[in-house]
């Protein structure tokens, strides 16, 4: 789209080839499933009824031409419109018929993309968010104890214990049953510890035995690895990649800003091993996710991982640091506010750069997403179990002590759903300072268990709520940016 342009364009996800597999999930070392719905819209047929401008739009120039518009109050998504679309939603501040675009084919475009992605809508009837049921059950395998690494912010008691293939068996038993008994079509696993490559073995084998269950029980299953990059050789790899197991690697900086808070249990450097894993998985055939965790310590070096990451097509996610019992050092973890406003600026300063195919809005914005809305920040007692390495059920691997069940016994989504005790993953209306919020549906409220250890309380919003709110907006315009360089017009 060029200035000298006069029509009414406006660009969105679907736009984009290969669209619905551009969008990326961060959530994988969280409770968060992955959304029930979609960012990317197809531009819809207009009604005939007279349509009105949204009352809440959120306006994020990209250029003197351009601007990203996204509706809290919708289903998700960006436009990208350039100045004479936007004139074209300005026409619409007041109730108006679109039968009048009928000879201008752009304009008529542009106002069914505006229409699909809620920016107009039926006079008296404002767009109503449609909240999609999950369909997969999502758990997390506590396959070992163990770990090589000691970072101050880990909330696992570590030991040597592991899981055994009898209770990793008995695991999958129980969660096939409990994913059939409750309506779920899909089963995800998650492979965690402690560092779980150290059991691979009973984890390739539990795998192929959640592969036979599920087939039997017709479930769909996927599954990930959730790794520190250590101990991942070649051999592994090339399991990885057989099995179909996909990789998520904890990456918190490039060369002493990860080894500051990812030391081996010797107090050695580690990066230069997930550096040379990430290699070898890329080898493999295997395109691990980077996990970037942030605390004080790293929050103004994490604009060079993302660069490592972008330079190797690899997606990424941020994580705030969340205190917990066993973290150490905790004041020297917490970050301050306009620290981690500035860490995340440099951060998008590095995607701007090097825009990706695929769409930012939902990794970088710690538990939140703009891909669907939701009224839970993650799956925290519905649609997700974690499971120890003795077969104890928790509700959320930060408090994986706090057991409610064995997998022998008890039915693991019947337990995290009726079980009063430990965490309360309240709804977004629910909660204080969250209700009126533009933002409400789409950061949740936050991490239930993090604003819990601010606050003492699980009906209020999260202590990250300003960080939120700046840095929303700033992913729409990113989200623009990559519209315009990767949208077919």
């Amino acid at each position: 789209m060029h200035s000298s342009d006069q029509r009414a364009v406006a660009l969105s996800g679907s736009d984009v080839p290969g669209a619905h597999e551009l969008l990326v999930h961060s959530c994988e070392d969280c409770a968060c499933p992955p959304s029930g719905g979609s960012a990317v819209r197809t531009a819809a047929g207009l009604p005939a009824v007279p349509l009105v401008r949204a009352r809440e739009i959120v306006e994020c120039p990209v250029d003197g031409e351009h601007t990203a518009l996204f509706n809290p109050d919708g289903n998700g998504g960006v436009l990208i419109v350039n100045r004479a679309a936007h004139a074209l939603l300005e026409l619409f501040s007041s109730p108006r018929e679109i039968g009048a675009l009928a000879a201008d084919e752009s304009a008529e475009a542009a106002a069914r993309h505006l229409f699909s992605h809620d920016l107009l809508h039926p006079a008296g009837a404002p767009p109503d968010p449609r909240f999609a049921e999950s369909r997969q059950l999502t758990a997390w395998l506590h396959v070992t104890n163990k770990c090589n690494l000691k970072c101050p912010y880990c909330y696992v008691s570590k030991s040597d214990e592991g899981m055994t293939r009898d209770t990793g068996r008995d695991s999958v038993d129980a969660l096939v049953r409990s994913a059939v008994r409750n309506g779920f079509s899909a089963l995800r696993l998650k492979y965690a510890g402690g560092e779980a490559s150290l059991n691979a073995d009973v984890l390739l084998d539990l795998h192929q035995y959640a592969r036979d269950r599920c087939d039997a029980a017709g479930l769909t299953l996927s599954a990930v690895l959730l790794s520190n990059g250590v101990a991942i050789n070649r051999r592994l790899a090339a399991a990885l990649t057989e099995h179909g197991i996909g990789v998520m690697i904890s990456l918190d900086g490039i060369g002493e800003a990860h080894d500051a808070q990812r030391p081996t249990v010797g107090g050695h450097r580690s990066s230069h091993l997930v550096v040379r894993t990430i290699g070898r998985l890329l080898e493999a055939g295997v395109r691990p996710h980077i996990s970037i965790t942030i605390t004080s310590r790293n929050v103004d070096a994490i604009g060079p991982v993302v660069r490592f990451a972008l330079e190797r097509d690899l997606t990424f996610s941020f994580n705030f640091f969340r205190d917990n019992d066993c973290s150490a050092a905790v004041a020297d973890l917490h970050y301050e506010e306009q620290a981690m406003l500035a860490g995340l600026e440099s951060a998008f300063a590095e995607i701007e750069e090097n825009l990706p195919r695929w769409s930012v809005l939902g990794c970088v914005l710690d538990r939140g997403q703009l891909l669907a809305p939701r009224r839970r920040a993650c799956g925290v007692g519905d649609d997700y179990v974690v499971i120890d390495q003795r077969g104890q059920i928790a509700k959320c691997h930060m408090e994986i002590s706090d057991t409610i069940g064995d997998v022998r016994t008890t039915d693991p989504v019947l337990a995290v759903r009726t079980d009063p005790r430990g965490i309360r993953n309240l709804l977004v209306e629910d909660k204080q300072g969250c209700r009126d919020c533009t933002w409400r549906h789409w950061c949740s409220g936050g991490c239930a268990a993090a604003t819990f250890r601010a606050t003492g309380r699980f009906d209020v919003r999260s202590p990250n709520c300003a960080i939120y709110r700046t840095i929303y907006p700033q992913a729409v315009r990113l989200e623009g940016l990559r519209l315009l360089k990767y949208a077919a017009r």
